[in-house]
């Protein structure tokens, strides 16, 4: 059930009005940090959430989770924009490139969340 909350918390950072258009164009290009730190934020605590309803953690654990979380989720996001302007096709919906990158991104995100549960349980 943690790893199911996990997961709608992530689709509910990143594809719904939670993601601002002001967050999404600053993940398309890496910048400003602040928008992706926001939008990184706003996964933290969903994630606090979804690990306060679904496992009872101690504070440490949850602090650990959000902590987890916010770094990693701006990382990969800060990550993927800075790699889309030096490479444009990863920019491109049409190319192959996108969607190859996208999915490893979303991959990435989805292997944190399950080293979040390791860590909550």
């Amino acid at each position: 059930m943690l790893l199911v909350s996990l997961f709608l918390a992530h689709f509910l950072g990143d594809f719904t009005p939670l993601s601002t258009r002001r967050m999404q164009a600053a993940k398309a290009t890496g910048r400003p940090v602040g928008p992706i730190a926001a939008h990184a934020g706003v996964h933290a605590i969903l994630v606090a959430a979804a690990v306060s309803i679904s496992a009872w953690p101690g504070m440490t654990s949850l602090i650990a989770a959000m902590g987890v979380e916010f770094f990693t989720h701006l990382g990969i996001d800060w990550g993927r924009g800075r790699l889309g302007v030096a490479n444009p096709v990863i920019s491109d919906p049409q190319a192959r490139a996108f969607w190859m990158a996208l999915g490893i991104d979303q991959l990435a995100h989805y292997l944190v969340l399950v080293w979040i549960a390791s860590i909550v349980l």
